[in-house]
């Protein structure tokens, strides 16, 4: 997909004020983050839980802070305080169980998840910037799923109900939630289908046809092979199927500009960074599951990288304030 649509990329200079607010913001949650992890360190009994937080959270952590800080000062954007150096407790270590201190982690890296996806979504001008997010989602992502992985396997993630209605040589669990995501998802999929074809009768410039059917082959036919399946599976009853194609009987080809037609994409692959992350938050008891949403949702995340690119190309991308050029 855009194969062949961009030339070899020149440094940027250029941060809108958007991008500006997103490094400062980042950068906070970030300083807030460390300071909250020094304080739970505190209260931590298992030695294990203890060392997998120095080695994965803290240590990610610190390197996305200094590369943050290196950024910013290359961009001139104003600093936020930092939190002490260190912080120890005098208070009783049994106020906190490690069970809470877990779920309260999971927590946290959930919400990095959705300020991961809100920075890369409004950075729009500077790509490097935007790229530097998407690596921070991608190591949040992985570290999340071994997060999960770990607070299930010590007992300290409660079960959701689970679908009563699971075929009996499954092997495999799915809770309520879960089922109720592959039809969210599936239907999502299907919609998108359907508008993407009718997209396809109206779009004049040939790179953006192009692109459109790249989208339906490449993205939207794949994901639905996947979630049909796995509803099949799992037993749960599917939703109606889009046409197998739509075309237009009208000769007015007019009635959608290119321009709209992009502006209509690039915001629906926005919302399904929604779908896509709320489903991987409340996928805890399938890890297998959980895997799928999470490749779904790098791919969203790669193919809105590269339409932001073919947008500005088009000058079809609303320019945000600057910040610095």
């Amino acid at each position: 997909m855009f194969k062949g649509l961009f030339k070899k990329e020149e440094k940027q200079q250029m941060l809108d004020s958007k991008e500006a607010f997103n490094l400062w913001d980042v950068l906070n949650a970030h300083y807030n983050l460390t300071q909250q992890i020094q304080i739970i360190q505190n209260f931590i009994h298992d030695k294990d839980f203890n060392f997998l937080l120095k080695q994965t959270l803290v240590k990610t952590y610190e390197t996305q802070i200094s590369e943050l800080e290196q950024v910013m000062n290359t961009y001139k954007v104003t600093l936020p305080r930092r939190p002490p150096k260190s912080v120890r407790t005098t208070a009783n270590t049994e106020a906190f169980s490690d069970q809470f201190i877990a779920v309260l982690l999971i927590t946290l890296l959930q919400e990095n998840i959705g300020m991961y996806l809100r920075a890369i979504r409004t950075s729009i001008t500077n790509d490097g910037i935007r790229m530097l997010f998407q690596r921070f989602l991608i190591t949040e992502l992985g570290t999340y799923d071994n997060a999960i992985k770990y607070v299930k396997l010590k007992g300290w993630l409660g079960t959701p109900p689970l679908y009563p209605e699971t075929p009996s040589g499954t092997g495999e669990r799915l809770d309520l939630g879960e089922a109720f995501h592959l039809w969210d998802h599936l239907c999502a999929r299907y919609d998108a289908l359907e508008v993407t074809q009718i997209y396809e009768n109206y779009a004049h410039d040939r790179d953006l046809v192009i692109i459109l059917r790249s989208g339906i082959r490449n993205t939207l036919e794949k994901q639905i092979n996947i979630l049909e399946k796995e509803m099949d599976h799992f037993g749960l009853p599917l939703p109606e199927r889009p046409p197998k194609s739509v075309q237009t009987v009208q000769n007015n080809t007019e009635i959608f500009e290119d321009l709209v037609i992009y502006r209509q994409v690039f915001t629906g692959l926005q919302f399904m960074f929604d779908i896509h992350s709320i489903a991987l938050k409340q996928n805890s008891t399938n890890d297998r599951l959980r895997k799928i949403y999470l490749e779904f949702l790098k791919e969203e995340v790669n193919v809105f990288d590269k339409l932001v690119k073919y947008g500005k190309l088009k000058g079809w991308l609303k320019p945000v304030m600057m910040y610095r050029i």
